[in-house]
């Protein structure tokens, strides 16, 4: 399967440019300029990217907003290296069930952060990336592989760390807007000082007709759809430094919207109202060599439901309190991090399963010494802990990994590394009973390891980050439908093979003309990713291929960015697809001019759904078609 795959990625012309070039070049950046860039989720603490043995990629704010992207699991999807899942456009939250993006073909495997804080609830893990404003974080780093044994229990495929502002130098202010069709409308507002930073957003999109279609191949009259009503959001965050190294953060987020499903035969079946309410909050003391944070996470579902049945209101909730404490010491030639973590983990789902909660208790220690001034070893290790409440079982881990960099030349790195990645069932697995999903309290966790090895490679006309890899895992948790009866099962032999780029390439650089600015980008994954029901028979699991790529030219006075999404040979016997996007900003009187228009071609997008042959249920999730989008940022 591998070997059609890689023809079809020549094809492409992929593999013609995958020892060239991903990533753009942000403002002010010199095209071609070899950075080492600091990262601190590939240990915790600050490190350069090139010298750790991960897959690890950083984006600053800037560069996720020069896609055009609405929102963060948006320009994710653009810079590459990401399948998407959603149920409508712009991923909102459908009656509790939310957006993802998967990582080299593994679903739910990865974990997402807030200044390296879990904000997952135990109830699903849900994650509303779309809920979090580019506008209101400084960036992103994004680490593949498993990475159990720095940030415990689901970080199975991938981490994403959001890192929100500093604050600023000296004090500023922005203000931004932005129309365009679908009844697009945003606006934020944000001002910056030395010691507080603040900003507010607002967003909204006019109701869609369509959002998902479901048929019945054997009985097409029972066939429906769903629509969706306006969709009005809000957000704020404040970051603050009280001290020196002592610093609170809060991101806040309101949402509003409703669901009608509508029966092909004219009638309406169910209406839905709900309202959905996001806080964090952390108190982060940091210096050189230690690092202790405190916070909360509250994520809260409010729906009222209208069928012939009558009214009825319920109310999910996810709640999540922890603290962390790391610690940086050298011990003769030895760099030791050490560590240790307790999180509360809370859910109260009032008319599906009731309240539940989990503690996770954890230390981890992480050594890391250089040989021979170009060979640099990494070994660490974790003892993970999760005590259940009564219905629940607990769990007591051992999640161990090695890593290995060896720099051949200022440029030229080769690094390798191994790691064991762990998740306990969600409340939702084991419990939940409602007419789309009924839980499996016989479900053991999920374990597994991670092999990879890659090349990082810089020189004055290219960025190269490539990577083999391959996952294999024991009882990995999937969703199973038989007739009208969808469960959760463990899975057989789970495995994803496969390799992952990010590149980009400068064919310009050091030239006096226009098409020094010019950069062309291309960063995704090939993998074969296999599962077995309960009956050992194999099937797909996830997307085999993803691959962003990307045209940018960007100067002080004009950024333009052009991107096709490509998604091929997916699971369920879903449509391929690859809209192309545009955006760009023109300096202009105390700002920027922005433009942009997504899915150019009005291509139909399906970010969700099972047209599986045989199955009694076909449905299908649709994202919104071509939109044009023009705004104003004015800076003071």
């Amino acid at each position: 399967m591998l070997k059609r795959h890689v023809k079809h990625l020549a094809c492409t012309g992929v593999a013609a440019i995958v020892l060239c070039s991903a990533g753009v070049v942000s403002a002010g950046t010199a095209a071609g300029e070899s950075l080492n860039e600091v990262v601190v989720t590939a240990e915790r603490f600050p490190t350069g990217e090139k010298e750790t043995p991960r897959f690890v990629t950083m984006y600053s704010s800037e560069e996720l907003m020069e896609t055009g992207a609405d929102n963060l699991a948006q320009a994710l999807r653009r810079k590459g290296g990401f399948s998407y899942k959603s149920f409508g456009p712009q991923g909102v939250s459908f009656g509790g069930m939310n957006s993802e993006i998967t990582a080299r073909g593994v679903s739910k495997g990865t974990l997402i952060l807030v200044n390296g804080c879990p904000v997952q609830g135990a109830a699903g893990q849900g994650y509303d990336l779309d809920m979090i404003p580019l506008e209101q974080i400084a960036r992103v780093e994004v680490m593949k592989g498993a990475a159990s044994t720095l940030y415990g229990a689901d970080a199975m495929a991938c981490v994403v760390n959001i890192i929100t502002k500093k604050n600023a130098k000296s004090t500023r202010a922005s203000v931004a807007v932005e129309a365009g069709s679908h009844g697009h409308r945003t606006a934020s507002a944000e001002v910056s000082s030395p010691r507080v930073n603040v900003g507010v957003s607002y967003a909204h999109l006019d109701a869609v007709d369509k959002i998902s279609q479901a048929t019945y191949p054997k009985s097409p009259s029972k066939g429906y759809s769903y629509a969706r009503d306006a969709v009005d959001s809000g957000g704020l965050n404040l970051n603050a430094t009280l001290a020196d190294g002592l610093y609170f953060d809060y991101l806040g987020s309101i949402s509003t919207t409703g669901y009608t499903k509508n029966m092909d035969t004219g009638v309406v079946d169910k209406e839905t109202d709900q309202e959905h309410v996001k806080h964090f909050a952390d108190l982060r003391f940091e210096k050189e060599h230690v690092k202790l944070k405190a916070f909360g996470y509250l994520d809260q579902l409010d729906r009222e439901e209208l069928t012939s049945k009558g009214l009825t209101d319920e109310s999910n909730k996810n709640y999540n309190y922890g603290v962390q404490g790391d610690y940086r010491a050298s011990l003769g030639d030895v760099e030791l991090t050490t560590g240790a973590d307790y999180v509360y983990r809370g859910a109260d789902y009032d008319e599906k399963y009731g309240r539940h909660h989990r503690d996770d208790v954890s230390v981890f220690v992480q050594a890391k010494r250089d040989f021979f001034e170009s060979l640099t070893v990494v070994l660490g290790f974790r003892e993970q802990l999760i005590y259940g409440d009564c219905d629940n079982k607990d769990y007591d881990i051992f999640l161990p990994s090695a890593g290995v960099t060896y720099r051949v030349s200022p440029g030229l790195n080769f690094f390798a590394n191994a790691g064991k990645a762990f998740k306990a069932p969600t409340f939702n697995d084991l419990y939940y009973k409602g007419d789309a999903l009924t839980g499996n309290p016989d479900l053991d966790p999920e374990s597994g390891w991670t092999y990879e090895g890659g090349v990082k490679y810089d020189n004055d006309y290219m960025r190269v980050r490539l990577a083999g890899f391959h996952m294999t895992y024991e009882d990995k948790i999937e969703t199973m439908t038989v007739g009208k009866d969808t469960t959760k099962f463990n899975a057989g032999d789970y495995e994803s093979t496969g390799v992952e780029w990010e590149t980009s390439f400068y064919p310009f650089v050091n030239q006096a003309s226009f098409l020094d600015a010019v950069s062309l980008d291309v960063a995704g994954y090939l993998a074969d990713t296999t599962a077995e029901d309960t009956d050992s028979e194999e099937y797909q699991a996830a997307p085999e291929f993803q691959t962003s790529v990307g045209a940018s030219y960007i100067t002080e006075p004009l950024v333009l960015n052009l991107n096709v999404d490509i998604l091929r040979e997916r699971e369920r016997d879903l449509p391929s697809y690859n809209p192309v996007n545009f955006a760009g900003k023109l300096a202009c009187w105390k700002g920027y001019l922005t433009f942009g228009v997504d899915n150019m071609f009005d291509e139909t997008v399906v970010t969700w759904g099972d047209n599986t042959p045989g199955k009694t249920k076909h449905y299908e999730y649709y994202d919104l078609g071509r939109t044009y989008k023009l705004g104003y940022e004015m800076r003071f």
